[in-house]
């Protein structure tokens, strides 16, 4: 019955909420990092921080991954744990931002990698990831490989190039619960490996509908995937790629016999940068590759790359081949006046929730000529230089279209800006860092010489019109991107990326403008929620005030507003009438007074927590 109730209650909670909530607007806005992010504009996607992966549940709990750097590593100002240089961290909110729960993944040195999430909305995360151990048992300084606080690889030790040793072991599938982050399981994807032959390409995933995780992955010399596969002893620098499956059969991942694909060279060079996302569709029983060649940020060396012995000759490219045989289907490339270009790439691919049509996002170099994508030619533009876009095409590669800025309003710093998109109902979001783009009836000002803020522009996704656009301020010549993005259960965006030195510098934005909390002056990565409704999980596990035993008076409120309660205050969070985030704070005492008479007039929600009990309760201030 309380059930039912409370169900009923919340309804009742935000109705007034949605009759204030037709057009988005930034809600609230946290920082995660440490002191050795970038310290400028040259910045790194394999190594510097940013939130690589969002990913939220059918309870509307949000889940991250990012990169950390060491020394003052925080999370909300709050100081996590960290064992390396640079690690993962793997951490959930709440739908309101509220930190739930935090595990850092690493150990001596900087090679931790992983760049997606997965969830079975069963109580299970999955990530796929490579973590090369430094810890020699010979070196008491060394940290072992940490899944999480309890959970290790054990170290190595080094004899010479040839001996094996478990604790060489790098490519590992882990489930953590989403509960608590801690680690349910992990899985081995290698066998015996040797300082050389545990590098591998395994970073990969997409998780279909009966929660099956898909991957392509590339190993050396030895047997691997619980002894499924051998590669040959020729591959002691180079790897054999293969078309692997788990089956999902109640949390746990069973390993399907993996195919053999005809690629040669490699997909994401000695180190997976992340090039290269992965898409499969069910219905057809066919999948995507899609990405780029060049290894790093910063060079012009590409990676050889061949499908079925036809090389790859641009650095961006689409691939699509069949699922039971792995026979090529279509494959397309960019065609520009600088071929060689390291700024030509794929970087996002999603699928239709309706059709078996795609979209992918990402950006090429040209000036005003002619730029193809297979046989589709973009249309000739005004302005010249990195060009974001989004497009989207059938199955069988025909492009049913494509969009690019209408314009630049200034000459700016434009270096990284890769993009992101998510579907969100009949929508496409895109996320990215802007210089001066001009998206329709949408213009970015910024001055001359300014480098990148965040953007996100929204796209019909059955015509590509452009439906509206929201951006960051950020201080001038400072940059910072969008670099993951996700959608809610009630169609709000949930957005990450990395800044340098203050964000949300607008006095009329909503949030509070944040300051990287780490000195230096270099990067930390951030989260944001984009939102039209307050948020629905804000009173899912509450109950009313006076069950709780909770008062608050006088309501309305002119300046100071008094509670008291049955049992001592824990804390409060104060949001507007859309949900935006006001202010919180932490209590102590069973009577407390909060002072709002610098509050504008209007409704607002107090969010209270006791040891037993959570509620939520309107107040209006005069």
């Amino acid at each position: 019955m309380r059930k039912l109730y409370s169900l009923g209650w919340m309804l009742l909670l935000l109705l007034p909420i949605f009759s204030f909530s037709q057009n988005y607007q930034w809600q609230w806005a946290k920082q995660v990092g440490g002191a050795f992010g970038s310290p400028d504009s040259w910045f790194d996607y394999s190594y510097d921080e940013s939130i690589r992966d969002i990913a939220v549940d059918n309870d509307n709990n949000v889940y991250y991954l990012t990169t950390i750097g060491n020394q003052d590593q925080n999370l909300d100002g709050i100081p996590v744990t960290h064992y390396g240089v640079r690690d993962l961290l793997l951490f959930s909110t709440d739908c309101q931002g509220n930190i739930r729960w935090s595990t850092t993944i690493g150990g001596s040195g900087n090679k931790e990698s992983a760049w997606h999430i997965e969830l079975d909305n069963n109580g299970g995360l999955y990530i796929l990831t490579t973590l090369y151990s430094f810890a020699d048992t010979t070196d008491p300084n060394s940290i072992p490989i940490h899944f999480d606080e309890t959970h290790t690889v054990p170290p190595f030790t080094y004899v010479d190039m040839d001996t094996t040793d478990p604790g060489y072991k790098s490519a590992y599938l882990l489930k953590y619960k989403t509960s608590d982050g801690k680690l349910t399981w992990s899985k081995s994807l290698q066998g015996d490996v040797n300082i050389l032959s545990r590098f591998c390409d395994v970073h990969m995933t997409y998780m279909d509908s009966a929660k099956n995780i898909h991957s392509i992955m590339g190993f050396r010399k030895g047997t691997h995937l619980n002894g499924m596969i051998t590669v040959p002893d020729s591959y002691t620098s180079s790897y054999q790629y293969y078309l692997v499956k788990f089956n999902y059969d109640n949390g746990n991942m069973t390993l399907q016999p993996p195919l053999l694909l005809p690629i040669a060279g490699g997909i994401s060079a000695a180190e997976p940068f992340g090039r290269v996302n992965l898409l499969y569709d069910e219905s057809l029983n066919q999948y995507y590759l899609a990405g780029k060649r060049i290894w790093g940020e910063y060079t012009t060396q590409f990676e050889d790359f061949s499908y079925n012995n036809i090389p790859f000759t641009k650095n961006a490219y689409l691939l699509a081949f069949n699922g039971t045989t792995g026979a090529e289907l279509w494959r397309k490339e960019f065609t520009t006046t600088t071929p060689n270009s390291k700024d030509d790439e794929i970087h996002s691919i999603i699928k239709d929730t309706s059709s078996s049509d795609i979209y992918i996002s990402g950006r090429y170099y040209d000036l005003t000529t002619d730029v193809t994508f297979g046989n589709y030619t973009f249309p000739l533009r005004s302005y010249g230089g990195q060009t974001p876009f989004v497009m989207r095409l059938g199955a069988d590669g025909a492009v049913k279209w494509a969009k690019i800025p209408d314009g630049i309003t200034s000459f700016g710093g434009y270096r990284s800006l890769k993009g992101v998109i998510a579907i969100n109902g009949n929508e496409i979001g895109f996320a990215k860092g802007s210089w001066n783009d001009i998206w329709g009836n949408y213009a970015m000002s910024r001055p001359n010489g300014d480098y990148q803020d965040p953007l996100l522009v929204r796209f019909n996704k059955e015509t590509g019109d452009v439906i509206g656009a929201a951006e960051i301020l950020s201080d001038f010549k400072k940059e910072d991107e969008f670099t993951a993005i996700a959608v809610d259960r009630d169609g709000n965006y949930i957005l990450g990326g990395f800044f340098h030195n203050n964000l949300f510098v607008d006095p009329n934005d909503g949030v509070n403008t944040m300051t990287v909390n780490v000195i230096g002056g270099e990067s930390q990565s951030f989260f944001t929620k984009f939102a039209k409704s307050a948020c629905i999980q804000l009173s899912v596990e509450e109950i009313p005030a006076s069950q709780a035993g909770i008062e608050l008076y006088p309501n309305p409120v002119q300046d100071v507003l008094h509670i008291k309660s049955k049992e001592p205050l824990i804390s409060y969070e104060i949001y507007g009438s859309t949900g935006q985030y006001v202010q919180q704070g932490n209590l102590t005492s069973t009577q407390e007074k909060l002072m709002l008479s610098s509050f504008q007039t209007g409704i607002y929600y107090i969010k209270l927590k006791t040891k037993s009990a959570t509620v939520t309760e309107k107040i209006i201030k005069k």
